[in-house]
């Protein structure tokens, strides 16, 4: 999964240095769009979840991956940060598209994911929660 990550965003860097010469970019015309579809962006919230109930897993580091299509070139997207001592994690300032978000605890739980789209009419997606399983079994108490 590193690996494969790692090509798309070798593919995007050289796409991005590519179409900043001025040789490539003189020969593709871009055509201006309106502000607003340009500046849209979203948030997405939510809890990883202790497999054994409604418990949230507080210190999960989550991590949000995807990609946005622009022009007929898709460009990777990722961030990545812990959840708070409530559990929730949050990400804002997200483009529109299809992301992957992944928890992870290791040590406790083992790393589980869901799939979010983000699109104009819909740029908020909260309850975004992810089960994860514990390792070796039980419950948190």
């Amino acid at each position: 999964m590193r690996t494969k990550l790692l090509k798309i965003g070798l593919v995007c860097g050289i796409l991005f240095v590519l179409l900043g010469t001025p040789a490539v970019a003189s020969l593709i015309q871009i055509e201006p769009k309106p502000a607003n579809t340009i500046s849209i962006s979203g948030t997405i919230y939510g809890l990883p979840l202790d497999g054994t109930g409604p418990v949230p897993v507080e210190g999960a580091q989550v991590s949000l991956i995807g990609g946005k299509l622009i022009g007929g070139v898709t460009f990777a997207f990722e961030k990545s940060a812990p959840t708070n001592e409530e559990g929730y994690y949050s990400f804002s300032d997200i483009p529109i598209g299809v992301f992957f978000i992944l928890a992870r605890k290791p040590g406790d739980y083992l790393g589980s994911f869901r799939f979010v789209r983000l699109t104009p009419s819909q740029p908020i997606k909260q309850n975004q929660d992810i089960s994860m399983i514990r390792l070796g079994g039980g419950n948190t108490t």
